[in-house]
């Protein structure tokens, strides 16, 4: 056919059955799909969100919130696929982007959605059945009929309540792909959704400058709190942060580094770093309107060492970003462009010299030319290294100095023999592992008992035997200690 230019066109129409079979597969888990619909709340301006979910009788997840809510028109636009266009502007708060994750995130999961809205005390409601799209093999959504609403998990909560949304997914055939207990399948697939909600929208559920804490809570339960930057640690350092301006907006970047771990307590390691630990969480987290998309990584910029895994760096991206990142339908993934990229990697050996340091000298100040450690460390050869006792600790060489020919050459054995044993791949697995010692710190009644002995020993004052290892390494003490000393 023509349309009346000079270009013939023809209009093919996509079949619903098998577009919407192949959309199932895009590749959201239980976990992204619920967030995605957590975004829809979000965006609504919801103030308390509930996810719950049942395996008894009838399964079915359902999140429920109480935000705007919809017109009869705005739910029906809702509920058809590529609502939006994901080119066209959007409020700078929105957490959408294609118009399809109400619906893509919900068929990956089940093959019944039904939404429920409210707004100006008006109820709406459609289903989207696939079986009825299957049998008529047109786009059909279903007008719910009153009986089958008050059926609904959590209906009469959104009933009573003066505005919100329900979303609830029944016949849950990918959810429980595959097994015969959709009641131990559902609990596994669901084992990390609370860890997930709480990390992807942890700036959500705390107050943050001017926006309000939302309250988000999975079968009643509040999800537990999240901070990969240790925002309440006082040992905790910001660096200087970047803003790199384009045409389209502005990318932030706000660089820290985390305290060691022996200022860190199990509580502030299992928020900082939640199932993760610390180095599998460092790198860059990168937020779309404060909504966590991707973390945890380097972007192939750097590998993650060791030594890196106290740098975390927030970056803030607009939505206005979302093609130049490359942003996913599910808001999983998301690669920097180049412009940003190449100023990333240039930054990077700031940061992460920044967490070497911490790592290697924690507890005390580096510049400190007083310093005096109980370990050297030497590279014998090219990409060898090996650490010994340290032969010019003033505590070695007051007490070598004390003895005769032959204790001496018995106190040097007893020092190669601690060198050579020192277990360095146990101390690596630890250390890999966030774990700590078993005591928070020596007390500052053992501290002030070794000061005293070092004095004796070194015939140091007291301010220069605070500067020998391990007494250093508690600045946090110094005062109390040398008060004890000159008592």
């Amino acid at each position: 056919m023509s349309d009346g230019t000079s270009l013939e066109t023809e209009e093919i129409v996509p079949d619903p059955v098998a577009l919407l079979e192949s959309m199932r597969a895009v590749g959201y888990t239980a976990e992204s799909a619920i967030a995605d619909l957590i975004d829809n709340s979000i965006s609504a301006h919801a103030s308390v969100i509930d996810v719950e979910y049942d395996a008894m009788h009838q399964p079915f997840v359902a999140i429920l919130d109480n935000g705007d809510g919809m017109t009869p028109q705005g739910l029906r636009v809702a509920m058809r696929h590529g609502s939006r266009n994901p080119s066209s502007a959007r409020d700078a708060g929105d957490l959408g982007r294609f118009g399809l994750g109400l619906k893509t995130a919900s068929m990956s999961q089940c093959r019944h959605l039904t939404v429920v809205t409210k707004r100006n005390g008006l109820i709406s409601a459609l289903k989207w059945d696939l079986d009825v799209v299957a049998a008529s093999g047109r786009w059909l959504v279903v007008v719910p009929s009153p009986d089958e609403l008050a059926e609904l998990p959590l209906h009469d909560r959104i009933a009573s309540s003066e505005s919100g949304t329900l979303v609830v997914w029944q016949e849950l055939d990918r959810l429980a792909a595959g097994s015969a207990d959709i009641g131990r399948e559902m609990t596994a697939k669901f084992s990390g959704l609370r860890e997930h909600l709480a990390l992807v929208f942890h700036r959500f559920t705390a107050r943050e400058d001017r926006n309000p804490a939302v309250t988000m809570r999975i079968n009643g339960l509040a999800l537990p709190p999240r901070d990969p930057f240790l925002r309440g640690n006082t040992f905790r350092q910001p660096l200087e942060g970047q803003n790199f301006r384009h045409e389209r907006g502005v990318v932030t970047v706000t660089p820290y580094v985390l305290p060691p771990i022996s200022k860190l307590t199990p509580e502030e390691i299992e928020l900082a770093g939640g199932g993760e630990g610390l180095r599998g969480s460092q790198g860059f987290y990168v937020y779309r309107n404060r909504r966590l998309v991707i973390w945890g990584t380097w972007f192939r910029l750097t590998p993650k060492q060791e030594f890196f895994k106290l740098t975390r760096i927030q970056v803030d991206i607009p939505n206005t970003f979302d093609e130049l990142w490359a942003l996913d339908i599910k808001k999983s993934a998301a690669q920097p462009p180049e412009f940003i990229r190449t100023r990333l990697r240039e930054l990077i050996p700031h940061f992460a010299g920044a967490s070497k340091r911490t790592v290697t000298y924690a507890g005390r100040q580096t510049r400190d030319t007083r310093f005096s450690s109980a370990w050297s460390r030497s590279e014998p050869a090219h990409g060898h290294f090996r650490y010994d006792v340290n032969t010019e600790h003033p505590a070695v060489v007051a007490f070598s100095s004390s003895l005769d020919e032959d204790g001496r050459r018995n106190f040097e054995t007893l020092l190669r023999v601690l060198s050579t044993g020192l277990p360095m791949e146990s101390i690596y697995s630890d250390m890999c592992a966030d774990t700590r010692p078993s005591d928070d710190a020596p007390v500052v009644d053992d501290l002030t008992r070794l000061a005293k002995k070092l004095q004796a020993l070194t015939g140091f004052s007291a301010e220069d035997v605070m500067n020998i290892d391990p007494l250093i390494r508690h600045p946090g003490l110094r005062q109390r200690i040398l008060e004890a000393l000159r008592a």
